[in-house]
């Protein structure tokens, strides 16, 4: 039989034992922070990004993390998996973040999902990387190029073709010459529309 001391003993002993969950506003400063750290100093912050990004997604409901991290984080989804899948590993005992060079290092040991995932060959890359090796790139800069600058050229015709007949128009249409105000507002109106529309 327990005694009452016991009791508040047992109970204190389990609330200690179980970690509160930060809310997620208090999160995503954090795990900034630690991303921010993360890309100069390196394993440790990954670390520790990796666990409060482990805390926050079991705040979601399913289809939320996605979204969340999008809101929150230049950090694709898969990124954000690696760090998880680094911070749990790093929990188990007789092992530390010292035993990886890197994350690659980490990944490349332990062989986890996300790695292979990234280094698998598909079926499907040898015939993509022959097409692409058939590519003339020089030829289609060359091509851009020639492209970009007959639009140049157009454009530049385009104006002196609007140039030449606003001036025949305003020297029949301007008031001094026997047009009106009216007739002149219009054509200058039009002049601006037609530059506008080859510019």
């Amino acid at each position: 039989m327990n005694t009452p001391m016991k009791e508040q003993t047992m109970a204190i002993e389990l609330v200690a034992s179980t970690q509160v969950a930060r809310p997620l506003r208090v999160l995503v400063p954090l795990i900034r922070d630690d991303l921010k750290q993360a890309e100069e100093a390196g394993l440790p912050h990954k670390q520790a990004a990796g666990l409060k990004l482990l805390e926050a997604k079991e705040q979601m409901r399913h289809g939320e993390w996605g979204a969340w991290l999008e809101r929150n984080f230049s950090l694709s989804r898969m990124t954000a998996n690696r760090y998880m899948e680094f911070a749990e590993a790093m929990k188990k005992p007789n092992v530390s973040n010292g035993d990886f060079s890197s994350m690659n290092d980490f990944h490349r040991q332990t062989g986890s999902s996300s790695y292979r995932s990234v280094t698998t060959k598909r079926d499907w890359h040898n015939p993509v990387k022959e097409a692409i090796g058939k590519v003339n790139v020089a030829a289609l800069k060359q091509d851009a190029l020639a492209r970009q600058e007959e639009r140049a050229l157009q454009r530049k015709l385009a104006l002196s073709l609007i140039d030449i007949g606003y001036k025949a128009l305003a020297s029949k249409l301007h008031p001094d010459k026997g047009g009106s105000r009216e007739a002149m507002t219009r054509l200058n109106r039009v002049r601006e529309l037609l530059k506008g529309a080859v510019t």
